[in-house]
């Protein structure tokens, strides 16, 4: 419905100068266009990475006078104004994301805010270059009609740019960090660098539009980029629907020709703006095309009375389990072995047992101390090159925080952590990540606005991105590159069992194959080391049967070295050769499954008499 309606729109300003020769017609029109360049670039950075920027008049002003001075100061071609506007812009975009994005949610508005604000200033105050509050004259104007026609092509084309990267491997990258950073870097992206890159391409956009803007009017002044611009753009995006190509366009048509109706409200736009804001966060959550494109999981209707108990269930299981440190150990946290594994067991864990020995990660006299609790407490370990390690312990004996110095969430703050000699204590997770370290979460972080084989295809490629420029111009190369990315994933979902599922949203998927896509992302890095925490949360008994299988399957067909971290003492002592306890941070056992059921000090601390 959406793609039809935008199809729609453009046939009709295609066909809007052969039905009417009104030049003020032609300006709304034009107007329109310019508001869709904008806001198909601030898709990207909102839409694609939730980062929410108040300053993008600054760079649609920077395009705008850049276009200005390239003409009346410079007495270069006007052909010139538009490119150079776009480089202007988004060199100034790129240096302003450096300092930005170090923070994100309402302190990059607040910073972004500012932006602008200094930019209006700079206008203001530079009389030699802006020509201060007066604004430059006489930039060239070409006939309403050419310069609408130019507009046009150029807002078909930021859309048509906007969808090849969304298609692209940078705009699966960019949704995955938008929806969870911490799993993104996990697989080897840098949360903060594709920020950069996705806040820059905005801005180049937005100056692309202000140079437009210069040469449609001949004349600017600081006065059009004030602060009410952003809100402007801003605005027409959520209205339209963030996140969505087709959302700037519908969304720009709205709020361009509702005010022109309304000129009698004109000094009230900013309430009008407010109104149109409420009408978008309580009754159009997902804008204008949101409304008229449901997801297709919403369109598949619900997911079941039994996914949504399986998601009741994973909810209770790790209820108190949430936290990365936890100050106290659950009093009642001690949990009985639930079952032996018997001489099944032993069979298995026999089968795949570690080769050389050889260690891939060692952890000497690692400690972590977060105020006055000690998480970790002089831990040493080696994690060989094959194989499954388990480790286990109370609620708050630092599983987890051990898994997050291992892939670089936390820092010790004493002892050494080396993969293969070489020291990465202290490194981010994205670099532990590309040294061939991936891992999962107590709570399954699935990107919920990708498909199954997009999330998977996040893991494929890591790192690996190619050129922005050449995804957003949906280079033939990239688009080879990215069937391949494609292939490989439904390869490795094919082998988790999970290809049925593969064109569902992430998000769709019930407790047990969430968990296992998860494990499958991870895999699709071909890690190394692969950190597992408590995957087997919240699983109904047939489904932690399956991960025993599949995790058995992995051990046997060569698959990376394992740390488990899991409470569910059958499937630990059916899949592990060695395991380690912890309890309140230190090392209290380690051995074979038999030799820590019979350890007295674990007894006590973990497994409890039934042992």
């Amino acid at each position: 419905m959406a793609r039809v309606l935008c199809a729609g729109l453009f046939v009709a300003a295609a066909a809007l100068p052969l039905l009417t020769g009104n030049t003020y017609y032609l300006y709304v029109a034009s107007s329109v266009g310019l508001l869709t360049i904008v806001t198909a670039g601030l898709n990207v950075l909102v839409g694609f990475t939730g980062q929410i920027s108040l300053g993008h008049a600054g760079f649609y002003a920077i395009g705008a006078y850049a276009a200005g001075v390239t003409s009346v100061r410079l007495g270069l071609s006007p052909w010139l104004g538009v490119p150079l506007a776009i480089l202007v812009a988004a060199a100034v975009g790129a240096v302003v994301a450096g300092a930005a994005l170090r923070v994100t949610g309402p302190y990059l508005a607040m910073v972004t805010i500012a932006f602008g604000i200094i930019v209006e200033g700079i206008l203001v105050e530079w009389v030699a270059v802006t020509g201060g509050p007066g604004g430059i004259f006489n930039i060239p104007k070409p006939p309403l009609g050419q310069a609408y026609w130019i507009i046009l092509a150029v807002a078909a084309l930021s859309l048509i740019l906007v969808a090849n990267l969304r298609r692209s491997a940078w705009g699966r990258a960019l949704l995955a960090v938008k929806g969870s950073d911490v799993a993104a870097e996990s697989l080897g992206l840098s949360a903060y660098y594709v920020r950069i890159v996705a806040f820059t391409v905005s801005a180049g956009f937005a100056g692309a539009a202000g140079g437009l803007f210069a040469h449609l009017n001949g004349y600017i002044s600081p006065d059009s980029f004030g602060l009410q611009a952003s809100i402007l753009f801003l605005l027409a995006l959520l209205f339209g629907g963030e996140g969505r190509v087709a959302g700037p366009l519908l969304g720009s048509v709205v709020l361009t020709v509702l005010p022109e109706f309304l000129t009698a409200l004109t000094d009230y736009r900013l309430i009008l703006y407010g109104s149109l804001l409420m009408v978008s966060i309580y009754w159009l959550p997902q804008g204008l095309v949101g409304a008229l494109a449901p997801r297709r999981d919403e369109e598949q209707g619900s997911r079941g009375a039994g996914e949504r108990e399986s998601r009741g269930e994973e909810a209770q299981g790790r209820a108190g389990a949430e936290r990365q440190v936890e100050p106290q150990r659950d009093p009642a946290g001690r949990r009985e072995v639930q079952g032996s594994g018997g001489e099944e067991a032993k069979r298995r864990r026999g089968a795949g047992a570690q080769g050389s020995g050889e260690a891939l990660l060692t952890v000497e006299g690692a400690s972590l101390a977060f105020g006055g609790v000690v998480a970790l407490a002089d831990i040493s370990l080696e994690i060989p090159v094959s194989g499954i390690r388990a480790v286990i312990g109370p609620n708050g004996a630092g599983k987890t925080t051990l898994l997050n110095a291992l892939s670089g969430f936390y820092a010790p703050d004493t002892g050494s952590i080396r993969l293969n000699g070489t020291p990465v204590a202290g490194r981010p997770p994205y670099t532990i990540a590309r040294l061939g370290v991936s891992r999962t979460f107590q709570t399954a972080q699935v990107f919920g606005e990708l498909t199954v084989l997009e999330n998977v295809a996040v893991g494929v490629a890591g790192p690996r991105l190619g050129s922005v420029l050449a995804a957003l111009a949906g280079a033939p190369w990239t688009r080879r590159a990215d069937e391949a990315i494609r292939r490989q994933a439904l390869s490795l979902l094919d082998a988790g069992g999970l290809a049925e599922w593969a064109a569902r949203p992430a998000d769709a998927l019930p407790a047990g194959l969430r968990r296992r896509l998860e494990i499958v992302r991870a895999l699709a890095t071909a890690p190394r080391l692969l950190l597992l925490d408590e995957p087997a949360a919240g699983l109904s008994p047939a489904e932690i049967a399956e991960l025993d299988a599949y995790l058995i399957r992995l051990k046997t067909t060569g698959g990376p070295s394992v740390v488990l971290v899991e409470h569910h003492m059958d499937l630990v002592m059916a899949v592990s050769e060695h395991i380690t306890v912890l309890d309140y941070g230190r090392v209290i056992a380690s051995g074979t499954p038999d030799a820590v059921r019979a350890n007295p000090a674990v007894i006590e601390a973990y497994l409890g008499a039934a042992a």
